[in-house]
């Protein structure tokens, strides 16, 4: 089930995360334990998350791997290491929705909100910028945590797209 789609503004927003490159067909099995791992790194620093997990999708090739960040928001900008990467997601309009369900039908929850943005006349916001990527412009925010809501279908995953840098 999905939301009805919309324009919201946010603040810029740190961030930690690991990036990786996958294969689409290696997300569900490799990425989600990296969430595990920003975990416990946080607490390392002495550092919360102050949201949920997200996916940040930063290069999407037709015929290659992903190159995505595995990440939680912070409270502040921390300084990272070799395996952990910390940054700030850039203040701007996001289009967003929730998706409720299971994490199989995220990518058509995507496809929707492209194709609300089409409707409303609003450019995907797919441009890269100069080192190749999408400047944070794809994100899946996992509000619901599995191991506190076992029933998928209760599952709720805010996917929202950048508008603007």
């Amino acid at each position: 089930m999905l939301s009805t789609p919309e324009i919201v503004t946010r603040p810029d927003q740190p961030f930690a995360a690991i990036r990786v490159s996958l294969d689409r067909g290696e997300i569900p099995s490799k990425a989600p334990p990296l969430i595990g791992e920003v975990a416990g790194w946080l607490a390392a620093q002495g550092a919360a998350p102050v949201g949920a997990p997200f996916f940040s999708y930063l290069a999407m090739p037709e015929d290659g791997p992903m190159v995505m960040e595995v990440g939680f928001p912070t409270a502040t900008l921390l300084a990272g290491d070799s395996r952990v990467r910390t940054g700030t997601i850039p203040a701007g309009r996001f289009a967003t929705l929730i998706h409720t369900g299971p994490y199989d039908g995220l990518y058509q929850a995507n496809v929707a909100l492209g194709e609300w943005l089409g409707k409303q006349g609003i450019p995907h916001p797919m441009p890269e910028d100069a080192s190749g990527e999408y400047d944070a412009a794809l994100l899946e925010i996992y509000a619901t945590d599995p191991a506190n809501e076992p029933d998928p279908q209760k599952w709720e995953t805010e996917v929202a797209f950048r508008l603007g840098r």
